[in-house]
């Protein structure tokens, strides 16, 4: 068999070529990343993960050449019990190689399939290593050998158990984040990236960013913003134009090929916000990377080809592209990046993607204490790691802003906006509304929401809880034309056909079939809409400023507008939101009537949120030291044992998706047809806390995977109609 012959893959690519792309590739990385890997990791470590990395690349498949390999290539049914990394692992060993860098290279070689423990007895998959598998092949090792070494012949260097156990044991003894670690760590992952991104047919690894057209002059603040150099924190007002200051900070701090995150805390401004930098830069530069990430791309591409197969082939590429370290921007949930630190399978990748990253934390404000607790402790590891930071919101409570700082080792700049400049200054000081504080329950102001309907008002009402959602909305439908329920426990089809529809009426001004919204606090940052006045539930303030947000959201009404507040409810809200701030809110804000500027509302913000209350305290301490807990046992080489990707989802996000027991046989249907991606648009998020008191079942589906069943009620018009402690 000729060198040509060999092949990489079923697909008949040939082994040479294979190797060579990913050679090409990890010395692509290398480069972009030499200075940043320097600082990180002294001049004789960097050398050394370098050197190691682009011989593991060059080198990671030659096992492939085993006569067996290219058998079971060429005809399905033949069987080759053996791995090919460890012949490959072998060979390395057997090259005129500095010791250390030769070690590391094979360690990333041996695992770029399989865990290190996959080698360990019981396994035995070492002891089926036999040279004389190599021995139809072996001119293709020696031209690889002499290509690279011109004086040298290849030699075997027989591969034993204990070279797998030394490496386990390093890994073993290597704290999180030193040297050693790192060096385990990047050398593994990088491998991994490199495989990955030329196996779905990328060959260069691209570094710059072209600087984004701009035809509009810069404001102040972000002619500032963009030229410093460092941690920074931007506070300023929604619609400022926080996001083009972000991406000139970006630029102006990258010193390498390290990647841009853009992070958010929902689903619906991540796939905005990538189509904001996708008309910078295109898709080619802007993955976007969620829970549902899938989900939406598919949703989309099966509306456009209308065959399951196609679409789901096609959400599948760009998903599995937009995982790849390939892309420069990363539009993301913390919760993406905090699963890396969670010791997910093949975690190696995304922490050698982060080494060195720009993060841009926006909406910082929208996180409860749980998850600021987890960002606080993440960005603490990600500093270690090279990182710098920018966090933005239109609101930043002064201990926030501590938490931050120290997180990032003491330097954070701040910046806002100035007074001085008039642009600036209506940002600041102009109102676009009035507050109503009103001495009623929520419920008792139906009466005036249906008056203001009927005068020609677009009304948005905001519950607290979804049940409350749910009976407010049967009320008013029996009163006004046009009424719309939206909540978080629709299935996910539903939710996306809800909101698609009441997004395309709302933007049509002349449009009068949506008269009034009843929503719950999924409308505080899910959709780009505008109404004429408010009337909510009282909230803590900063999520009252959010529905505030989406009342004369784009200044139609010059005067401004009333929002209504209603300051009496049920105390099961309690379960939702702490007494605490809900008292603070009341106690610090503005007079009846009085306009809500910008600098009004940040002040508010500032008096509610002086520090965490008791349970939040708790609740962010708990997440921090679970977190660093749950660090200090990540080992390179190993995935953490025992934690499935979908139990960790629903640690980081707090919630779990539970199937109605009337959509089961929907649900099965789908399912039996293999066409699992519409399946799951019949589940429906619920919190931890009311998942424990629903009447449910377990149901196994596929080998791994449950889910569970509900006899909760659900309708598509109401959705998942839940009492119990609600």
């Amino acid at each position: 068999m000729v060198a040509e012959e060999i092949k990489a893959k079923s697909t008949g690519e040939s082994l040479a070529k294979h190797l060579d792309e990913v050679a090409a590739y990890a010395k692509q990385i290398t480069e972009s990343y030499d200075k940043l890997l320097r600082n990180l990791l002294g001049e004789r470590r960097a050398e050394k993960v370098k050197r190691a990395l682009e011989l593991a690349a060059a080198a990671h498949d030659l096992g492939k050449a085993a006569a067996g390999f290219q058998a079971a290539l060429q005809d399905p049914t033949h069987r080759w019990d053996k791995r090919h990394e460890i012949y490959s692992t072998a060979i390395i060993l057997g090259l005129p190689v500095e010791k250390g860098i030769k070690e590391l290279a094979a360690i990333a070689t041996l695992t770029h399939h399989r865990d290190i423990l996959d080698f360990l007895s019981p396994s035995n998959e070492i002891s089926k290593f036999d040279e004389n598998d190599l021995a139809p092949n072996w001119h293709f090792i020696e031209r690889w050998v002499k290509t690279r070494y011109p004086s040298n012949t290849p030699r075997i260097v027989r591969l034993k158990e204990e070279f797998a156990k030394r490496a386990y044991e390093e890994s073993e003894k290597s704290p999180f984040l030193s040297r050693r670690w790192l060096e385990l760590t990047l050398a593994r992952g990088w491998l991994l990236a490199s495989d990955h991104a030329v196996s779905a047919g990328f060959t260069t690894f691209p570094a710059e960013i072209a600087r984004p057209n701009w035809d509009k002059p810069l404001r102040k603040f972000q002619e500032i913003v963009g030229n410093y150099e460092g941690n920074a924190i931007l506070e300023a007002p929604t619609g400022a134009g926080k996001t083009l200051a972000a991406i000139l900070w970006a630029q102006r701090n990258r010193i390498g090929g390290e990647r841009i995150f853009y992070i958010l805390p929902y689903q619906a401004s991540i796939e905005a916000m990538a189509d904001t930098l996708e008309g910078f830069w295109g898709r080619e530069t802007v993955g976007t990377i969620h829970g549902r990430a899938l989900d939406c791309a598919f949703i989309e591409y099966f509306e456009e080809v209308g065959e399951y197969g196609a679409a789901e082939a096609k959400a599948r590429q760009e998903n599995n592209v937009n995982r790849l370290v390939h892309k420069q921007i990363k539009v993301v949930t913390p919760y993406q990046l905090l699963k890396w630190f969670l010791g997910i399978p093949r975690w190696e990748i995304g922490v050698s993607e982060m080494i060195g990253g720009l993060f841009i934390f926006d909406e910082i404000h929208a996180y409860d204490a749980h998850v600021v607790g987890l960002i606080v402790k993440m960005v603490e590891f990600l500093r270690k790691l090279g990182g710098r930071f920018l966090f933005m919101s239109a609101t930043f409570p002064n201990f926030l802003k501590k938490l931050l700082t120290k997180a990032v080792g003491g330097n954070l700049n701040e910046f806002t906006l100035t007074p001085t400049d008039e642009v600036e200054k209506h940002l600041l000081f102009g109102s676009r509304h009035r507050i109503r504080w009103r001495d009623a329950h929520l419920e008792e102001l139906v009466p005036e929401i249906v008056a203001a309907a009927k005068g020609g008002q677009r009304v948005l009402v905001v519950a607290n809880r979804v049940s409350q959602a749910q009976a407010i909305y049967r009320t008013l439908r029996e009163k006004v034309e046009g009424v719309y329920l939206l909540h978080s426990r629709f299935t996910r089809r539903d939710r996306a056909e809800k909101e698609r529809r009441i997004i395309g009426l709302l933007k049509d001004k002349d449009n009068t079939e949506v008269q009034v919204l009843v929503a719950t606090q999924v409308v505080e940052v899910s959709l780009d809409i505008s109404f004429g006045t408010l009337y909510t539930e009282i909230a803590p303030v900063d999520d009252l400023l959010q529905r505030f947000g989406r009342v004369n959201r784009y200044g139609e009404h010059p005067a401004g507008v009333e929002v209504h507040v209603a300051t009496k409810y049920d105390e099961r809200l309690h379960n939702i939101y702490g007494k605490e701030r809900l008292k603070a809110t009341l106690n610090s804000g503005p007079e009846d009537n009085a306009e809500l500027p910008y600098v009004v509302c940040s002040q508010w913000v500032k008096k509610v949120y002086t520090g965490w209350t008791k349970s939040e305290e708790r609740r962010f301490s708990k997440a921090m030291k679970g977190l660093e807990d749950l660090c200090q046992g990540l080992k390179p080489l190993t995935a953490l044992r025992g934690k499935d990707e979908n139990d960790l989802e629903s640690y980081l996000y707090q919630t779990i998706e539970v199937l109605p027991k009337c959509l089961e046989d929907t649900f099965n249907q789908y399912w039996n047809n293999k066409e699992y991606l519409l399946a799951f648009q019949f589940l429906v998020p619920v919190p931890f806390w009311v998942w424990e008191k629903l009447p449910q079942k377990t149901k196994k589906i596929g080998s791994r995977q449950e889910i569970s069943v509900t006899d909760t009620a659900y309708d598509s018009e109401e959705g998942l109609k839940i009492e119990i402690g609600e």
